[in-house]
């Protein structure tokens, strides 16, 4: 069966209320991408679906196989568009209007919306449909909704789901998880991943597999490096290189701003999340609290000015003129 990194406090809740018959009919699962949200979803799934019903897949059941294989025909997973909305005809005509059908197999049918808050022009719109299949939900069905924060969801929503909360794992997690997935790549590179992506086991693959993420780490540490050397040109030189690339550009500044979190975290003896404990290190000799928070804020507020598509020759420009 399906092996889950970490969040076994989140897995054991959930398995308790199977086993007692209490299963809840809607979900929140929130937390940062790379935590892996859907494949909680999935494994939920298992524990709602499988035959032995005891709150642990047993791996063997028609159901479980089924699963693993990404066949089973009551688990319904959402799909958006190529903008990464979710249309909300079809929310309404496959989930919605659907929800009332008996399932094909076994007790239980479940969908699974994941990553709603991606979808920014529908996600309200999406949300207000499902609520009355929410608030009036068939015996038979369950439903996940996946995103990267809590927030995201309606007040009308939050209240009537059970919210689960995806954590980063430990570094021997995500270690384990790498060397076990990886065998063939060099130990150096498996470090490298590692501290790239610390407990965010999404983050140690892209390191590993998506050239842009390998990018965007780099970008951050060169960025943090130039401004802790109080180089200008050094940032502008950085910079520059992103410059057009939005994906790239948008992912380094954030991941820098995290680099900026984790040297703030370091001075009050906090713990690092970001992809380079050296830069925070770094860092963390130069800010003070106050000055972190200062430069945080800036970086954080130029990633708004790339969501909201303003020119990146102007967002470099003016982010160097602020940090200087």
């Amino acid at each position: 069966m399906m092996k889950i990194y970490g969040n076994q406090t989140l897995l054991k809740q959930t398995a308790r209320m199977v086993s007692a018959g209490r299963e809840p009919h809607s979900m929140i699962i929130h937390g940062e991408k790379g935590l892996g949200k859907k494949e909680i979803a999935k494994y939920i799934a298992a524990q709602l679906m499988c035959e032995a019903h005891t709150g642990e897949p047993c791996g063997q059941c028609r159901s479980c196989r089924l699963i693993e294989k990404g066949v089973h025909p009551d688990l319904i997973f959402a799909q958006p568009n190529d903008k990464g909305n979710y249309y909300v005809e079809d929310i309404r005509d496959t989930i919605v209007a659907d929800a009332p059908v008996a399932p094909n197999e076994g007790d239980i049918k479940v969908y699974v919306i994941p990553d709603l808050d991606l979808s920014v022009q529908t996600t309200v719109q999406v949300q207000n449909i499902l609520l009355k299949l929410i608030e009036e939900p068939p015996d038979h069905t369950a439903l996940i909704l996946t995103a990267r924060s809590r927030e995201t969801f309606l007040s009308t929503i939050i209240s009537r789901c059970v919210s689960l909360a995806a954590a980063p794992v430990t570094m021997q997690e995500s270690g384990e998880y790498l060397q076990e997935n990886y065998p063939d790549r060099d130990i150096t590179e498996i470090r490298e991943a590692l501290e790239a992506g610390k407990g965010n086991i999404g983050r140690c693959r892209a390191y590993m597999e998506k050239e842009q993420y390998y990018n965007s780490v780099a970008l951050a540490k060169n960025l943090a490096a130039a401004y802790s050397e109080g180089s200008e040109y050094g940032v502008l030189k950085a910079l520059a290189a992103a410059d057009g690339k939005k994906a790239l550009l948008r992912e380094g500044v954030y991941l820098f701003s995290e680099i900026v979190r984790d040297s703030c975290a370091l001075l009050t003896n906090g713990e690092v999340i970001g992809c380079d404990t050296h830069s925070a290190e770094s860092l963390s000799r130069k800010l003070t609290l106050s000055a972190g928070a200062e430069l945080y804020d800036i970086l954080t507020a130029a990633v708004r000015r790339i969501d909201a598509n303003c020119s990146l020759s102007l967002v470099c420009n003016s982010l160097c003129a602020e940090l200087f």
